[in-house]
């Protein structure tokens, strides 16, 4: 517990067997640089070319961050190729509802959640620069 007068200087995150693979993608029209038409935040634990576990959670389509869970299903023990991830993203947009002037995000979504697990995939954990 902090006391008053203390002051935290540091906090220690433990080493997450996620961050080895993990990507954010996100997609804006070029009027608005700030808010994500769709974005996707994808974290794997690999295991060879095997997912052994999956976070995915996509942003711009509801009206706060969005955990796919329909899609970390069906990632999750799976292989990590093309067909697989492109599974994923239907599986995470099913059932979404288009509204009158909003239709094209559910493809936009789709690209985005393969986009970030592809990063992911091919991500090694290291800072870029």
């Amino acid at each position: 517990m902090v006391q008053p007068g203390e002051l935290i200087t540091y906090v220690t995150v433990p080493k997450s067997l996620f961050a080895a693979h993990s990507a954010y993608v996100k997609l804006h029209d070029r009027a608005s640089y700030e808010f994500a038409l769709a974005s996707a935040a994808a974290a794997l634990e690999l295991e060879g070319n095997r997912i052994r576990a999956v976070r995915l959670v996509l942003g711009g389509v509801a009206t706060k961050p969005w955990c796919a869970l329909e899609a970390e299903r069906v990632l999750d023990g799976a292989t990590a190729d093309e067909q697989t991830l492109r599974a994923a993203a239907e599986a995470a947009m099913t059932g979404a509802t288009p509204h009158r002037h909003n239709a094209f995000k559910i493809e936009l979504t789709k690209r985005a959640i393969v986009r970030a697990l592809k990063n992911a995939i091919q991500s090694t954990g290291e800072k870029q620069s």
